[in-house]
């Protein structure tokens, strides 16, 4: 480094209005997601989709804001245990309230799981991949809300 010499004159930070960066994703796209759910006949299409336009970017995963979902709760595991004889221990859920759309993740043993979940439809999607590089993806549509317990 060169020493600066001299004389220092007072300093004033500057504070400039800078824009606020541009999501790379559009959640009005939701909807089009939306629609996807009941109309893709392959959820490979449909995750392709998700990821393309919503989970590859980082400010989607940064949007909305961690909550507790009694319903995906219990389905997830179930779901999971079903298609993969394992069930996850901590799953994270993620809310966007203004579009009822919930979105997650959680870890298995040598796999990852993510979801989907449309709150007006009530219905989801749960993709489970494996870590080993096969680019195999297991995936499952599911409809339903919670029935009370007697």
């Amino acid at each position: 480094m060169v020493p600066i010499t001299g004389h220092c004159c007072h300093q004033e930070e500057l504070a400039i209005a800078m824009p606020k960066p541009q999501p790379s994703f559009n959640l009005k796209r939701l909807k089009q997601l939306q629609s996807r759910i009941d109309k893709d006949k392959d959820l490979g299409e449909f995750w392709e989709f998700y990821m393309d336009y919503f989970a590859d970017h980082p400010e989607f995963l940064d949007f909305g804001g961690r909550i507790e979902h009694p319903f995906l709760s219990e389905i997830i595991p179930s779901l999971s245990e079903t298609m993969v004889k394992r069930k996850p221990k901590t799953i994270l859920f993620i809310g966007i309230p203004d579009y009822d759309f919930v979105h997650g993740s959680f870890q298995l043993p040598n796999r990852v799981g993510a979801f989907v979940y449309f709150e007006k439809k009530l219905k989801g999607v749960l993709a489970i991949s494996e870590f080993t590089g096969s680019g195999m993806t297991k995936f499952s549509r599911f409809t339903g809300y919670p029935v009370e317990k007697n």
